[in-house]
This record gives structure tokens, sequence and C-alpha cells, in this order.
């Protein structure tokens, strides 16, 4: 109980203002910086039903391909872009969310 109450409130305290993870540069930089993100992404996999709602979680396991790791290279925008939709906003910061929100911060800022 704690935990999914802990889960709605980062909920909420994120989505004011939510990253587009849709976006062209979101996703160049998830492209840019793959190595980091798997790192931080492949060990939460094995944990996944426990962080994740259901519908998330069979999502992630479709775009998984039944791996238990993240693919090696860069995949496709639709496929970043599925992926996001499969995290709520809130847990997104487990996810590499902050990488990407400083590299696309780095790029409005060029």
């Amino acid at each position: 109980m704690y935990f999914k109450l802990s889960c709605v409130l980062v909920v909420l305290a994120t989505t004011v203002c939510a990253l587009d993870f849709h976006s062209d540069e979101a996703a160049e930089c998830a492209t840019k910086h793959w190595s980091e993100i798997r790192d931080i992404v492949n060990p939460k996999i094995s944990m996944m039903d426990k962080i994740l709602p259901k519908a998330g979680v069979e999502r992630v396991r479709k775009l998984l391909d039944g791996k238990d790791e993240l693919p090696k290279d860069p995949p496709p925008r639709s496929w970043l872009g599925e992926a996001a939709d499969a995290i709520p906003e809130g847990l997104m910061s487990m996810f590499g969310k902050k990488i990407i929100e400083e590299c696309v911060d780095e790029m409005k800022h060029k």
C-alpha cells in the first residue's frame, strides 16, 4: 500500500513539467545515451512486475520480445515511444528520464 501511494504521489509531482518522450529531441537523446540507459534499466527488468502496472508489464515484455534486457543497439524511435507509453510518467525517473531531460535541455540551449 505504501509503495502504491508513493507512486501516486510521484506521478502527481512529475506531471507538471512532463517530458515529451515522443519528440525528436527525446528520441535523439535516448539514442545518444542508450548505453547509459541500458545500464540503469537492465537491472530493473527482473523487478518490473513489482514496479509497473500489469498493462505496462505486458507492453514491456512484448517490446523486449522475451528477452531479459534492452537491445544492445538503440531501437527505432517508434520502439522508444512505445516503451515510454508503457511506463507511467511518474516512474520514468527510475528508467533514465534524467539523462534524457538533461540532454534535451542542453539541446535547447545551444
